[in-house]
Formats: structure tokens, C-alpha cells, sequence
């Protein structure tokens, strides 16, 4: 399925290599600002990055564990030259949770990494609910598949999700000036947290 979304015009598949900390962004263009986070952040700190973008008019939600290696060199050459992968994603927030609309949930595969992510997200993060104990994350937003690239990285993984607040999505946001930057005071806060999570994941001990 990845080779042919892919192939799909208009989609376009970025490879940076340059630290051994990645971001990725599989979803962009369908899960709104997480290419752009996840550039944003990747550029600050020197970290690799690896995403796929889709047109406005393309909305093909290919699941994270169906992003096969065999079927992109890009994506294989990230998962073998990066450590530690930070995976951005964007969802609605956890259904049931009464802070829906402010809850960030961190997994994958890398535990230790993941404390690390979210240790950052709560400093900065003021009012965010940040889920990063596996067992309080819904099945469906752990990101602990083995086939999910992000867990085929040489070291670790953490998948973020992320609801529409924090990447500058919503009604809470109509009207609002952006800062100097281009981003609202949250997802500028956000960015800020994920540069931090990098460098200090830039030294990973082995799993």
C-alpha cells in the first residue's frame, strides 16, 4: 500500500538525513500541521527527518504498520540511519477522556525515550494532559506494532499523538494572530518541548 500512495500524484515523500534523532510525519497533508511540526523541529535541532504529504484533494489514511520498508529506499535508508524516532501524528483526542481536546499520548515502542518526550511536552506544555504510561493510552494510539516504522529504527521509537489544539487546529484558534513565526502560542510551545525531547535523545543507550 505505501508503494502505491507513493505513486499517487501529488504526494511527496521527504528523506533528510542528518542527525541519528528522526522526526517523521506519515500522515501530512491528512493529519493538518504534523509535516510542518515535525520539519520545524527537525530543522532546529540538526535531526533527520522522514515524511510522507499528501495534496488537499488525497485523503488515503494508509495505517503506520502498512508503511512497508521494502516498498521506499527513503524510508528504509532513514529507519537504518536514525537511532531514536520521534513519530508525529494528529487524532481527535482520546473519545472519553474528560480532557479530550487537551491530551497528548506518547507511545511506541521506546519506554525510556517516551519518558523523555514526555517529560519535555509537561514543561512546556502547561494545561496538556500528557499520557506517556502505556497502559493509560488506548490500544489504538499505542504505536507498538513492530511493523510501524518508527519501531524499526536502530534503537527506539516514540509515537506522539496529537489533538487539533496543539497544532494550531480548532475554533480556539479562529481569529487569532499568529506569532512573528507563524505559529499559535501552543504549537510554538510544542515545537519548543520536541527540540528539547531531540537533543536529549541525541546520546540513546541501546535497547
Amino acid at each position: 500500500m505505501l508503494a502505491d500512495l507513493l505513486a499517487t500524484d501529488g504526494v511527496v515523500e521527504h528523506c533528510e538525513l542528518r542527525s541519528t534523532v528522526g522526526f517523521m510525519a506519515l500522515h501530512g497533508g491528512i493529519e493538518e500541521a504534523t509535516f510542518e511540526i515535525a520539519a520545524e523541529a527537525a530543522g532546529r535541532v540538526g535531526a533527520s527527518l522522514y515524511a510522507v504529504v499528501q495534496p488537499e484533494r488525497l485523503t488515503w489514511h494508509v495505517p503506520s504498520w502498512r508503511y512497508a520498508l521494502g516498498e521506499s529506499a527513503a524510508l528504509a535508508g532513514f529507519c537504518s540511519h536514525v537511532d531514536v524516532a520521534i513519530s508525529l501524528h494528529g487524532y481527535g483526542g482520546v473519545r472519553d477522556h474528560p480532557q479530550r481536546w487537551v491530551t497528548i499520548c506518547v507511545g511506541g515502542r521506546g519506554r525510556r525515550e517516551a519518558g523523555v518526550v514526555g517529560e519535555a511536552l509537561r514543561a512546556r506544555l502547561d494545561g496538556y494532559v500528557v499520557l506517556d504510561d502505556i497502559d493509560d493510552i488506548p490500544a489504538g494510539y499505542r504505536g507498538v506494532h513492530p511493523d510501524n516504522p518508527v519501531n524499526r529504527v536502530r534503537v527506539a521509537g516514540v509515537q506522539v499523538e496529537l489533538p487539533p489544539r496543539v497544532r494550531g487546529q480548532g475554533p480556539v484558534w479562529e481569529g487569532h494572530d499568529v506569532a512573528s513565526d507563524g505559529w499559535v502560542p501552543h504549537t510554538a510551545a510544542l515545537i519548543e518541548a520536541l527540540v528539547e525531547a531531540a537533543g536529549r535523545l541525541g546520546d540513546p543507550v541501546d535497547a
